[in-house]
């Protein structure tokens, strides 16, 4: 899956919203032991959206593949999950908004999943999920603040591995192996 195929489907069904915060979404829910059939897929976007199903059902197979490809991540065996975000041909700014963004629907696929969390998180699940919520409020850079490029850069790529580590202890602590198999649409 790529942003911009995501991007373009959402502008073709005519839907505001962000390709990196519904991969988050997806991802959460995934994380929280949410599998859906592609009936409730449609819906539980469509209440995420804030938009009639009909209206996401205007992203035809994009959304199924982006789910499934999301199962896929989140389930590999060598764990090859990576957030959905924009490449390096957009500014930083945006790069850093998509990430802010990613984090948000991640924290609220999480919370609106199955999960239960009657008890507190603790230990590095509870650090993961209070590091997303501190990427999710990310400030965003003043131009006259600017570093040094690369620095920044490399900032960036150590907040998007971040991700990628918060998130595999989170889910290495909530998805139960056998769980796999049911999370494909069929």
């Amino acid at each position: 899956m790529d942003y911009d195929e995501i991007a373009d489907a959402f502008v073709r069904a005519n839907l505001i919203g962000s390709p990196s915060e519904l991969h988050g979404f997806l991802c959460g829910e995934i994380s929280g032991k949410e599998f859906f059939s592609e009936d409730f897929l449609v819906t539980t976007v469509a209440e995420f959206l804030d938009v009639y199903p009909e209206r996401v059902e205007d992203l035809g197979d994009m959304l199924i593949d982006l789910y499934q490809f999301s199962v896929d991540q989140i389930n590999s065996t060598d764990f090859q999950f990576s957030p959905l975000l924009p490449d390096d041909d957009f500014s930083l700014n945006e790069r850093l908004t998509s990430l802010s963004e990613w984090c948000q629907g991640f924290l609220y696929g999480l919370g609106n999943s199955k999960l239960s969390l009657k008890e507190e998180p603790l230990g590095n699940t509870a650090e993961a999920l209070d590091d997303l919520a501190s990427i999710s409020n990310v400030q965003l850079l003043d131009e006259k603040d600017v570093g040094d490029e690369d620095d920044d850069e490399a900032s960036y790529t150590e907040l998007v591995e971040y991700i990628r580590v918060a998130v595999a202890t989170i889910c290495g602590e909530m998805i139960a192996p056998d769980k796999a198999d049911s999370q494909v649409i069929h």
